[in-house]
Parts: structure tokens; sequence; C-alpha cells
């Protein structure tokens, strides 16, 4: 796998979180809530036993692509109650 394909598939991972949530969504989401996302998708790469590859790679380009989605931002809030 070439790392434009990585970066390729990436980029139709944020679009496709794009077109589900919108970018008001995003702006509602504080540092919190995008690590608990990215920890979610994460833990979910590396539940199964033996590893499952195909959703390893899958949970990772989600966690990559909402890393991506959270940087996008100019602003990432506070946590709720600040």
């Amino acid at each position: 796998m070439t790392r434009e394909q990585i970066f390729t598939d990436i980029n139709d991972e944020r679009a496709y979180q794009n077109t589900k949530w919108g970018t008001e969504f995003d702006k509602k989401n504080t540092a919190n809530d995008w690590a608990t996302y990215i920890m979610w998708y994460l833990s979910k790469a590396t539940s199964e036993y033996p590893l499952n590859q195909t959703v390893f790679r899958k949970n990772m380009i989600k966690v990559a692509a909402l890393a991506v989605a959270a940087l996008e931002l100019d602003e990432v809030a506070g946590r709720h109650y600040d």
C-alpha cells in the first residue's frame, strides 16, 4: 500500500464524515469529544483477537480522518463546562 493510497483513503473517509455529520456538528465538539471519538475507533481497531487486518485498517483510517477533522477547525472548544 502506497502513502498516496493511504492519503486517498483518509480523504475519502473524511469526505464521508463531512457528508454524514457536516461542519456545524464538528464545530460543537470539544477537545475531549475529539479524543473520545478517536479512542473509540482506536479501540475497535485492536479489539479482535487474533488481529483482523481489515478491521484494523478500516478503523485506523477513521482515526486518521477524525484527527484531520479536528485539525481542520480554526479553534476547538475546551470543555463543555468552561
